[in-house]
């Protein structure tokens, strides 16, 4: 019998929480016109909703993206101007990314290399999506790369809400592999730069 009285008071705790709290909505309805603006309130956060998850639906994140790279700023000089191609794979629900990449060219003053099979440096992707209703959104990309020695890379690209053309998206990046900085294009073809053996 005590595990069903502790059965019956933790129902008769909830039910008392429960009913308090309508009493004290009830009593704040009943001051001036608040049931008005409660109401208003209910609405207007049930329109935001449906507009948020159906008309304002989160693109596409998921999938193959061909990524190019262009050095503006370095602590190494050499490095500077040289442009980097990788191939993302990967993963979203429209606010978390997750996948791999892999680096599969670089073009620089000394000529253009493609990295083919094991010679492609790989890293590991995570991030998020910053969705926003009237300006663009963001995908925040974090990516972990094992080079010679491991370091990271920062992505901020904008996905504008309204795309009449299929033209890469743009952004800035940031790499602790000689502290460069610069623009990055996003795209889902392969970009024609790409240097091939």
């Amino acid at each position: 019998m005590p595990f069903c009285e502790a059965v019956m008071s933790a129902l008769c705790s909830i039910t008392d929480v429960v009913l308090t709290l309508i009493n004290k909505v009830h009593c704040f309805g009943m001051v001036s016109s608040n049931y008005g603006s409660l109401i208003a309130a209910l609405i207007a956060a049930m329109i935001l909703f449906v507009i948020r998850e159906s008309i304002n639906k989160a693109d596409n994140y998921s999938g193959t993206f061909y990524i190019k790279k262009t050095v503006e700023e370095t602590a190494y000089n050499p490095y500077r101007g040289m442009d980097h191609f990788y191939t993302f794979i990967i993963y979203s629900d429209g606010h978390v990314i997750s996948g791999t990449s892999e680096k599969t060219g670089e073009i620089s003053a000394k000529g253009a290399i493609e990295y083919i099979g094991s010679n492609r440096t790989r890293g590991v992707i995570s991030g998020v999506v910053e969705r926003n209703y009237i300006r663009s959104s963001v995908m925040n990309i974090h990516i972990t790369e094992q080079g010679s020695r491991e370091y990271t890379t920062y992505m901020s690209i904008k996905v504008a809400r309204y795309r009449l053309t299929q033209r890469p998206l743009i952004g800035r990046f940031y790499s602790t592999a000689g502290n460069v900085k610069g623009v990055v294009l996003c795209g889902r073809e392969e970009f024609n730069e790409h240097p091939t053996s």
